[in-house]
């Protein structure tokens, strides 16, 4: 067990972290499990005054991991020398040193509810869909998790499709319309829809980014890289539509989108099989990476626990620096742009360019002065 003491435990979630969202949650119910599994790590650490831990060494014992709250903390290895047992810490206070009555936890109770921890997404997921979500937790749903709505970056998704059925929702599950032939369908047809349903939403872009697209401004966009609404209010826009995957009847498109909605990406499956003279429901929406957040950083189901959510906030820290919330553009060909950053981002920003940039000229006066 790393932590001894509830409180520094508890002091230290204050970040951005990322999980990974099982087809059929709800996002309450996301939040409610994080919330309930971090209030049992932490009462199962001494919260109180007068509080210890005990060790109780078992030799043979599995793990095993539940959501439920009345089960015991999870084991953990023993850290004693010349032990391969694990112990289960059960926390006790001491009737010989507690000097009042009242502090005792059975008259207190639990130190840390639900309530006492304040969770919120930065972009969320429908309940049918799949994927990694990015969260905030205290001091970070304040600060740092604005400032990674307003970067608005792109996210990846895996939509799945089936030809030959029509339902109402877009999802096999729905009420039946009808049943077509798919027989006539290939990648080369598929990936001509593809193609056009991406240039229709580029042509669109300069227009939500407030430019003409023929204009100076829209060119100067373009070189600076992704072209982005100016705010998150525009519909849903597609970067990229591509098949990654075709064995009749099931399809899988990798989407590149902002602002987008797993309905939306569904009714793009349903699009896609009546331009093939066909029709096609959406079975998964799976959302692979969220800007510099991808699978292999998000926590799992049973990895929603106290020690592995502080490693990864620490491990999300280096997603959210400044240099990592800037886009689309260079700064050192452009300084104007960092102005219309917050100001603490971009003071950190133009610092750091200041540094970068003496650093160089020092280095190349030193190469003057050694060829002379």
């Amino acid at each position: 067990m790393r932590f001894k003491w509830a409180p520094q435990a508890a002091r230290l979630l204050n970040g951005v972290f990322c999980v990974y969202k099982p087809e059929g949650m709800p996002e309450k119910v996301l939040r409610q499990k994080i919330q309930a599994n971090l209030a049992r790590d932490l009462n199962a650490l001494p919260c109180y005054k007068y509080e210890r831990v005990k060790k109780k060494s078992t030799e043979y014992q599995t793990k095993e991991y539940s959501d439920d709250l009345n089960e015991s903390f999870q084991l953990q290895p023993s850290t004693e020398e010349g032990h391969s047992s694990y112990f289960t810490p059960t926390v006790t206070t001491l009737p010989s040193v507690c000097e009042d009555i009242s502090e005792h936890r059975l008259v207190l109770g639990d130190r840390y509810l639900l309530e006492d921890f304040r969770i919120s997404y930065v972009a969320g997921l429908h309940h049918k869909s799949s994927g990694i979500v990015v969260c905030g937790i205290g001091s970070a749903t304040r600060n740092k998790v604005p400032l990674l709505k307003s970067a608005q970056f792109l996210r990846v998704y895996h939509v799945k499709g089936r030809f030959g059925y029509c339902t109402h929702d877009f999802s096999p599950d729905g009420p039946l319309i009808e049943r077509t032939t798919f027989h006539h369908i290939n990648k080369v047809l598929v990936d001509k829809v593809c193609a056009s349903i991406q240039a229709n939403h580029q042509k669109q872009l300069f227009e939500y980014a407030g430019v003409h697209p023929q204009s100076n401004e829209a060119y100067q966009m373009a070189c600076r890289g992704l072209v982005r609404p100016d705010t998150s209010d525009t519909p849903p826009m597609i970067y990229g539509v591509k098949c990654i995957h075709f064995d009749l009847p099931d399809i899988t498109l990798e989407i590149h989108a902002i602002n987008e909605e797993s309905v939306y990406l569904s009714k793009i499956i349903h699009d896609l099989g009546l331009r093939l003279k066909s029709s096609a429901v959406c079975p998964q929406v799976r959302r692979i990476r969220h800007g510099h957040f991808t699978v292999e950083s998000a926590l799992l189901r049973k990895d929603w626990k106290l020690e592995s959510i502080l490693d990864n906030i620490k491990l999300c820290e280096e997603y959210t620096k400044p240099d990592k919330l800037v886009s689309d553009f260079n700064i050192e060909q452009s300084s104007d742009d960092v102005k219309l950053l917050p100001q603490s981002i971009s003071s950190e920003i133009s610092q750091k360019s200041l540094a970068e940039k003496c650093d160089l000229e020092s280095h190349t006066l030193q190469k003057v002065n050694n060829l002379s």
